[in-house]
């Protein structure tokens, strides 16, 4: 019988450990949100390339609002798996977001570019770019 309470206590370390990870992953993506706002809110003030914490390799280049969905998302510089983490990313190469041509923002489908399954007819995404110096 002594070992079901050695099986015992090992389970709950177990489930007590998944359950900071949990809460350790959901804390540091709200950490992360209010970073980039901050970030951006910086760039919109002439800032260039203003990152939102000291060991980002992105920063941010748009915001990307959809109002029916309560959708308020900063938009990254570039596209690569860790960018992408953090929020919609824009394709180096692409135009830059608001400027002639074809400028491409990319995001997760099942994360932060969910929504766009609930998008109806008539809904107005907008693009919001940092001002011009």
């Amino acid at each position: 019988m002594k070992w079901h309470r050695y099986l015992a206590a090992g389970l709950l370390l177990f489930g007590g450990w998944q359950l900071s990870e949990g809460i350790y992953i959901e804390a540091k993506a709200v950490v992360a949100q209010m970073l980039l706002q901050q970030a951006w809110q910086e760039t919109r003030q002439g800032g260039s390339q203003v990152i939102p914490w000291p060991w980002a390799d992105t920063w941010p280049v748009a915001r990307l609002k959809v109002a029916r969905l309560d959708i308020d998302q900063v938009v990254l510089a570039g596209a690569s798996g860790r960018t992408l983490a953090f929020g919609p990313g824009h394709l180096f190469g692409s135009a830059p977001p608001g400027e002639e041509g074809n400028s491409v923002i990319s995001g997760h489908r099942d994360t932060h570019f969910h929504f766009l399954k609930t998008l109806k007819s008539g809904d107005l995404i907008e693009l919001e770019r940092r001002m011009a110096q």
